[in-house]
């Protein structure tokens, strides 16, 4: 995608995205200064590690080729950085969604109903319990910490008996700003990563990509759509979790096999404000 126009149509994209990101990194505090810092150093970042020369060791003169930032500079900041430490806002939302997907859908975690069941703690009597179903996602987050961020966000609750009680079938976290900044990382991140492989793939490997756009919805009507996409949106993405859940193969021995790959599937809805272009013509009200 080297052509003029193609390049365009890129900045304008690029445009529209950094938008309302960097509305939000204004009322954050985050000033422009720092920004052009990050995105230095994530241009060096993604210069080093995507494109280098088959066979060759990447150079600080390849990665200012392709970057355009100055061998000086890119000394400078590596010089300057150290280690990012992981974010533990990112880590929990990754545990969080993974615990209550399990919740949802494995057998041993519902009730006879089908919904999730209130869970003991730790091990009573054998039962199914949090510190059990915790361990069952891995990684080495423990399950106290779990449960407390889960009671922070408002996603579980303690009973007067002391089992751990699922509040919402989604992390949707009630407060915090560093939990909800945590998913604009991980969520947008990979939205956009979605759209760049298809812009890069050919039709066949495209990756799901589709949302339906009106622009002349009475403000009245809000509330009631905003209702329906809840439910159908949720009731989708439940109905999703059952699917993925069944080639999970920590869940199922006899999945099918392959390299290790992450799936991914999102669903989100906006209304705003409408301004028509200015060539446009005006709308009925």
């Amino acid at each position: 995608m080297q052509d003029e126009p193609a390049k365009q149509e890129l900045i304008e994209a690029l445009r529209a995205i950094l938008e309302p990101l960097i509305r939000l990194l204004i009322a954050n505090g985050i000033t422009f200064p720092a920004f052009s810092r990050i995105g230095k150093e994530v241009y060096i970042e993604v210069g080093t590690r995507d494109f280098s020369l088959p066979f060759k060791k990447q150079t600080d003169s390849r990665v200012a080729l392709v970057t355009g930032i100055t061998r000086k500079e890119i000394g400078q900041i590596r010089r300057g950085q150290v280690p990012r430490p992981a974010s533990q806002a990112n880590l929990s939302y990754g545990v969080a969604t993974r615990v209550i997907s399990r919740w949802l859908v494995e057998e041993a975690y519902r009730d006879d109903a089908g919904d999730p069941s209130a869970l003991p703690y730790d091990e009573t009597e054998g039962a199914p319990n949090f510190v059990g179903l915790v361990a069952e996602i891995g990684g080495d987050i423990p399950p106290r910490a779990v449960v407390d961020e889960l009671i922070r966000v408002g996603v579980v609750e303690l009973t007067p008996a002391g089992h751990v009680r699922l509040t919402q079938r989604a992390y949707i976290p009630a407060a915090g700003a560093a939990a909800k900044l945590a998913i604009l990382g991980t969520d947008a991140a990979e939205l956009i990563r979605a759209i760049a492989h298809n812009i890069e793939s050919p039709r066949e490997e495209t990756f799901l990509q589709r949302k339906v756009f009106y622009d002349n919805i009475g403000a009245e009507a809000l509330a009631e759509l905003r209702r329906r996409v809840r439910d159908g949106g949720g009731k989708f993405v439940q109905e999703m979790n059952e699917v993925f859940a069944g080639y999970d193969r920590d869940r199922n021995a006899d999945a099918p096999g392959g390299r290790r790959k992450r799936a991914v599937l999102a669903v989100y809805y906006l209304d705003e404000d409408f301004l028509p272009p200015e060539n446009a013509t005006a709308r009925s009200k």
